[in-house]
């Protein structure tokens, strides 16, 4: 009794199922996009660098850890300075006496004097060192630093990134042109065709003077050598498209006729370039670089302060290398370094950091300007392809009247063969027109979102 019921509930989820689905699954410009950001070569390279200056950074963090190792020295020598001890001057006068009172001689009165010489004989130290920083500014800001040069470098990827994105676009766009227009004149061809067929049907029944079938004839081969160059041209878009993607050069493109469809209208231009102003990364690379020479400046001025750090051994110390107790020790040891006069080279270094300052504070200045000046620039094209194409798409609906119109007089010999021709191109150019206004409207819209820095999906 139940089976029913949940047959429709299951009908009802299913299309919400799908939709899900739908709207989770990537495009094939997105696809086409990602291959080509995964595969590009200079991106990889790229990356390579960013893992090294990762790298750097985990490398600069380890500074702050203590610094362990293990040290060992065994010494061999003779000669050299020496140390005069006079144990026999001095004990035996004692000894002598000594022996004398008590009468006995139980004190040694033929002492020699000792020569030890200062450098260590058959001796050795092993010992276990520990080296931690406790007050070090140079590790401090120098980590800092190397955190913005990551960020730096990450942002300057995504400029690359959002660059080739652009180009793969309009790649993809130029190859569906050619394509596009390529189609257009096998139809024309497909016209010529019919209209030698008519003329010469015309000729044969007296209607049309010899001539005209060669006129026509001559127009077909003039159009067959536009279907060679446009052919040529879909190859080439094709090859430079696959060169994009790093793959094979002559592996079909897939249409995506969501992309390919006409977006929506942009907001106005100042709301643009706000946008532009917040979303490029351009200005993130210029801001995390201004960090790392913000922190690379407070590195210099904290050269005044004395960087402190303690170090402790543990270990055996004594004559042929042997480990008894009696030779173990172990030692903390605090030390303090303050550098206090450089030939004025820290000096030198601040006043450069400031200079670097400002030279990227004018750089961010003037880039702001040439953004706003950009997205404008992108938005006034993309307004006239967008007119352009609306201008195309009603002559196109004339010419094509008007070329019908005259098609069916010409059938019926109430209009000469100039008439029909001067019809039919006035027809294949408007209809060029609107595909090329079409996709040169597409490329704007790549172009008005790369100057923003939107994510580049369809709208």
């Amino acid at each position: 009794m139940y089976k029913y019921p949940i047959f429709f509930l299951l009908l009802l989820w299913l299309p919400v199922v799908i939709s899900a689905q739908n709207q989770s699954s990537p495009s094939i410009i997105d696809n086409y996009v990602q291959i080509g950001v995964e595969s590009n070569l200079q991106l990889l390279n790229d990356a390579f660098d960013g893992e090294i200056s990762r790298s750097e950074l985990r490398s600069a963090r380890g500074r702050f850890l203590p610094e362990i190792s293990f040290e060992s020295s065994y010494t061999f020598s003779d000669g050299g300075r020496t140390v005069d001890i006079p144990t026999g001057d001095l004990f035996n006068p004692v000894h002598h006496t000594l022996n004398e009172l008590t009468g006995e001689q139980r004190f040694p009165a033929n002492l020699s004097n000792v020569s030890e010489q200062l450098l260590p004989n058959d001796f050795h130290d092993t010992r276990l060192r520990i080296v931690q920083p406790l007050f070090n500014t140079d590790l401090y800001y120098s980590y800092r630093a190397q955190q913005n040069l990551v960020s730096e470098q990450e942002a300057r990827r995504q400029v690359m990134v959002d660059e080739l994105t652009r180009e793969i676009k309009v790649s993809y766009l130029n190859y569906f042109k050619a394509t596009d227009l390529l189609a257009i004149h096998e139809t024309n061809r497909e016209l010529f065709n019919e209209l030698i067929r008519t003329t010469e049907s015309m000729v044969r029944n007296g209607m049309e003077t010899p001539d005209a079938v060669l006129t026509a004839e001559y127009e077909l081969a003039d159009v067959e050598g536009r279907i060679a160059e446009a052919r040529r041209q879909q190859s080439a878009a094709r090859t430079y498209f696959n060169f994009l993607l790093n793959r094979n050069l002559d592996t079909p493109i897939r249409q995506d006729d969501s992309y390919l469809a006409r977006a929506a209208g942009y907001q106005d231009i100042p709301a643009l370039q706000e946008e532009a102003l917040m979303s490029r990364p351009e200005f993130d690379q210029i801001s995390h670089g201004i960090r790392a020479t913000e922190n690379h400046l407070k590195l210099n001025r904290a050269n005044t302060l004395p960087d402190l750090f303690v170090v402790g051994d543990y270990g055996y110390q004594g004559t042929q290398y042997k480990f008894n107790s009696d030779q173990q020790y172990w030692s903390v040891q605090f030390g303090l370094r303050w550098s206090l006069f450089e030939g004025f080279r820290n000096r030198e270094r601040i006043q450069q950091s400031h200079i670097e300052l400002r030279k990227l504070d004018n750089q961010f200045t003037e880039l702001e300007q040439q953004i706003r000046l950009r997205v404008m620039d992108a938005w006034h094209a993309w307004s006239a392809a967008e007119t352009k194409l609306e201008a195309a798409e009603s002559g196109l609906e004339a010419a094509e009247a008007g070329f019908e119109i005259t098609r069916r007089k010409y059938e019926e010999n109430r209009v000469l063969l100039v008439q029909y021709l001067r019809a039919q191109d006035n027809y294949t150019r408007a209809r060029l027109q609107v595909a090329i206004a079409r996709y040169d409207l597409k490329s704007k819209e790549a172009d008005l979102e790369r100057e923003t820095g939107r994510s580049f999906t369809n709208n």
